[in-house]
């Protein structure tokens, strides 16, 4: 009797702990502002993070009563109890408020320059975790662009290159894996060269930071961060995805794998490839040889400590970019529609970088230190697949290290960084453009934060120092008549650059709810190789290119205000700017023709420049239950030559963005968003450019999260762009001399497996 009793009573006991349910909710954000938060089990080693539409869930538990932690950067901690019944699923919704801004704690966006969250830079932070900002075939740039003051200069969907208010190629930096890019960002035809693989999301700094950033820091900053999911993870966690984009065929497959251990001990790993045929304009046409494909694949290790972290990065590259021809539209080279094959010309692109990052806490100063190499390999092949046109290795060693320190209020923070360049001609090429050369550059830096009741003010004061080398000794120079600027008899040239750049703003809390920035701030940019030291053809161009070694390093000024608006369910952000830029470097047309090929001969040249402009962003939250969101953004960017008085080349038409999503039930696992883009007419061409009519993209989408077995979790994301098909060509296009239309209609379909 008594062993059934207790039999009976060990049924009864594992009957009840048997029992689980689970806990599904939403978090809103009362400014709008956030991009996740973090969701955890007091009392035990249970936390998750939310997805893209804010929600998160805990599978499996036993019944009880919980409290759960909600935290994210900027917004005051929310704790709740929460019920869990048996095999029933408990609904939670949640809303954080902003910290008091007089009591904001300073959060670092970038521990390698300690930039943080009350800096009076004007800055952007965009999530690229979203299912349908996945796998654009633009790249990063492709979301990007949305964002007011930045735009993109196309040479076909696989080439984009970043501008902001204005001011592009290398004077905007790009800032990935902590390694500052140095893969020849002079040519236009150079892509950018990253894509989303292994990204959370992407800073985008406005206005000169060469304070912080050194030389191409002259119109702003790309900071790319890394999704570092796997210091989250303590079981094996990741996700696996596809898109497909009907305008070029293109397929892309991706994946990220990472866990952490007990001893504090991560890894991660990143792979992904796409393949893309010959995109179509909204008029019916194949762009023939717009086709590309890259092969991409990164791989981290480190440990992560309270008090200690580091990791290290490799991260590997190879694309293969078709060259639109200038007669395209005469001469098509479009083959089949799925063909995928590389013709001539294109591009033959590998890049290697490795990176080392740690941060120390000391207890009484915090000390930061970054080491990278990047290797980039660039072939341009025109006429035979065997024979390389042009040929440029590049080898990069960058690094930075900073010392961070409080005295009360004030916040010091010291940094070295610099990088040593080697740019090599391949041997054999059959065309040479820039003579060997490296560089030794080296800059050291100061900040101050002082933090005093509704003011935070930020100063900087920086020097950097450049020794460029450049030879032309080699026998492949002398046999291709390559020249160097004043033609010195021992064929090699020596510049240098210098000088002294500083920064100065405030942030001034006018209230609960209004904010204002104002920040003074220089810029500085040297000029690069092809600039200074240009001696031939650029393959798949009819130009000659002649560089001039007597240049001054480009250097600005800017004024820059920000007001910002932030209530219950709605937010202003407004900006104005103004800039002056002396020795301007600018690339025109000589109107005289090179002697031995015939070419035009195109001249580097150096102005006074001035832009001005402004940017609005507005987000508006329609309803209670906060399912009906606007977003609208917009801006105008000015440019003048001073020296001829006329518009600067390259300035973006004005623009602005409208988006509007619509989410489904209480959890909101079902959103439907369209975007309208409106792009003015570019009445204001600069120096050999011709005005650009305006025109209007619609996009519509519609995204949906499955949840599958415990945690997991499947998204869905298809989207229809330009949905009506307009044929357009962009003013920023590369293409618009030649009236190449941009693609057309494009239906992307997007699937991505968490686990």
């Amino acid at each position: 009797m008594k062993y059934n009793l207790l039999a009976a009573l060990f049924i009864l006991g594992f009957g009840t702990y048997s029992q689980t349910g689970s806990i599904e909710g939403s978090v809103s954000f009362k400014d709008e502002a956030g991009l996740s938060a973090t969701i955890k089990i007091i009392g035990k080693n249970n936390y998750t993070i939310t997805n893209q539409n804010n929600t998160f869930s805990f599978q499996s538990l036993p019944v009880g009563t919980y409290k759960l932690k909600v935290t994210s950067l900027g917004y005051i901690d929310l704790i709740e109890s929460v019920e869990v019944k048996p095999e029933e699923i408990t609904s939670v919704q949640f809303q954080l408020r902003p910290k008091n801004n007089t009591l904001e704690e300073v959060v670092i966006i970038d521990k390698q320059t300690g930039l943080n969250s009350k800096t009076p830079y004007n800055y952007t932070p965009v999530s690229m975790d979203r299912i349908e900002n996945k796998s654009s075939p633009s790249g990063v740039m492709g979301i990007l662009r949305e964002v007011p003051g930045v735009y993109g200069a196309e040479f076909g969907q696989g080439i984009v290159k970043p501008f902001i208010r204005g001011l592009g190629f290398s004077r905007v930096a790009t800032i990935f894996q902590g390694n500052k890019l140095e893969n020849q960002q002079w040519g236009a035809d150079h892509g950018l060269g990253v894509n989303d693989l292994g990204v959370k999301r992407i800073d985008v700094i406005k206005g000169p930071a060469s304070v912080l950033y050194g030389s191409g820091a002259l119109g702003g900053v790309i900071l790319i961060q890394d999704d570092e999911f796997y210091k989250n993870s303590k079981e094996l966690s990741g996700n696996i995805g596809t898109t497909f984009n009907s305008v070029s065929k293109g397929l892309r497959t991706y994946g990220s794998v990472g866990q952490k251990f007990k001893n504090d001990l991560f890894f991660g790993a990143n792979l992904a490839y796409e393949n893309h045929a010959d995109y179509e304009s909204g008029d019916g046409d194949i762009i023939g040889n717009s086709r590309f494909n890259m092969s991409s694949a990164r791989v981290h290790v480190g440990i992560d400590k309270e008090n200690f972290d580091n990791k290290l990065s490799i991260s590997y590259s190879m694309q293969n970019l078709g060259i639109i021809g200038d007669d395209e539209l005469e001469n098509s080279n479009a083959t089949t529609r799925n063909d995928r094959d590389m013709q001539l010309p294109f591009q033959e692109v590998m890049d290697v970088l490795i990176s080392y990052n740690q941060r120390i806490d000391h207890g009484k100063f915090e000390s930061v230190f970054h080491v990278s190499h990047h290797f980039n390999d660039r072939k341009e092949i025109e006429s035979n697949p065997n024979q390389v046109d042009l040929g440029l290795n590049q080898n990069n060693t960058f690094y930075n290290a900073r010392l961070n320190f409080d005295t009360g209020r004030f916040t010091h923070n010291f940094g070295l960084q610099g990088n040593f360049l080697k740019n090599q001609n391949q041997n054999p090429v059959e065309e040479i453009l820039i003579p060997n050369a490296n560089y030794a550059e080296n800059g050291v830096y100061y900040m101050v934060n002082w933090d005093w009741k509704t003011y935070f003010l930020q100063g900087a004061l920086r020097y950097d120092y450049r020794h460029v080398n450049a030879d032309a000794s080699d026998e492949q120079f002398v046999d291709a008549n390559f020249l160097l600027p004043g033609e010195p008899e021992s064929r090699t040239l020596e510049s240098n650059f210098g000088g002294i750049t500083g920064s100065f703003g405030i942030t001034k809390n006018l209230s609960e709810t209004q904010k204002l920035k104002a920040n003074f701030s220089s810029g500085f940019r040297s000029p690069d190789l092809a600039e200074l030291y240009s001696f031939g053809q650029h393959p798949g161009t009819n130009r000659f290119e002649i560089g001039n070694a007597n240049f001054e390093r480009e250097q600005s000024v800017q004024l820059d205000f920000n007001y910002s608006l932030t209530m219950d369910r709605f937010r202003l952000d407004w900006s104005v700017f103004g800039s002056q830029v002396d020795n301007y470097i600018i690339f025109a047309d000589s109107g005289e023709i090179q002697a031995e090929s015939g070419l035009q001969i195109w001249e580097y040249q150096q102005v006074e420049a001035q832009l001005y402009g402004s940017e609005l962003n507005l987000q508006y939250v329609a309803l209670e239950n906060r399912n009906l969101k606007f977003n609208l953004g917009a801006a105008l960017v000015r440019g003048n030559n001073q020296d001829f008085d006329e518009p600067l080349t390259f300035i973006p038409p004005d623009n602005a963005n409208l988006k509007v999503s619509y989410g489904f039930g209480k959890l909101q696992r079902t959103s439907l968003y369209s975007k309208i883009r409106t792009v003015a007419r570019q009445d204001r061409p600069g120096l050999n450019e011709q005005e650009t009519p305006g025109f209007t993209l619609v996009d519509i989408g519609l995204n949906r999260t499955f949840t599958l077995g415990k945690a997991n979790q499947l998204e869905a994301s298809v989207a229809l762009q330009n949905l009506f098909n307009a044929t357009y060509v962009d003013h920023l296009s590369i293409l618009r001399a030649f009236n190449i239309p941009s693609p057309g209609r494009n239906l992307t379909l997007n699937l991505r497996y968490k686990f």
